[in-house]
């Protein structure tokens, strides 16, 4: 076979089309990854977000609840001290529990008292507190036993049921 002089000065190989769709490709592909990894990042964001502050609003919740039981333990010291008799101190006890405000129950065993309160850690969450109160605490030692220290909700968990399947 004999080569024509037409057919020596083509050069088989790639076109500059096919490195262009190439190069377009690879681009689409890294722009397509970074959307990606911002859409990513701004979630992991507004996570840490709302974390960080139902951590917060929990533990100042747990403040005040410590602030809540230290003046708790300064009056029934004090209620100790002025009532020396069993009988004397469980009524004296009794009669400030009551006046507390903001105080949610008080149960009377025969050897203590049962004192629940609450904190509220936001619109749909609270910190329930419960204390037993010995009737014959031992001096210089807390007034008080805390027995419950939990993160309760104030409204009924409702779960999504509803799927979309197709059918």
């Amino acid at each position: 076979m004999k080569q024509t002089s037409s057919n020596k000065n083509t050069i088989s190989g790639l076109g500059v089309g096919t490195s262009s769709i190439l190069m377009i490709f690879v681009l689409l592909c890294l722009v397509v990854f970074a959307v990606l990894s911002f859409v990513s990042a701004n979630a992991d964001w507004k996570l840490n977000d709302k974390l960080a502050k139902r951590t917060s609003a929990y533990y100042e919740a747990c403040e005040k609840a410590q602030d809540f039981l230290e003046e708790i333990d300064g009056q029934l010291d004090k209620l100790y001290m002025e009532n020396p008799s069993k009988d004397q101190y469980s009524s004296a006890c009794r009669s400030y529990l009551e006046t507390i405000a903001g105080y949610t129950s008080l149960e009377s065993g025969s050897d203590s008292f049962s004192f629940y309160f609450t904190e509220i850690l936001s619109d749909e969450q609270y910190l329930a507190v419960t204390i037993s109160i010995p009737i014959s605490p031992v001096p210089g030692d807390h007034y008080y036993r805390i027995t419950a220290w939990q993160t309760k909700t104030s409204q009924a968990w409702n779960p999504d049921t509803h799927l979309n399947v197709l059918e």
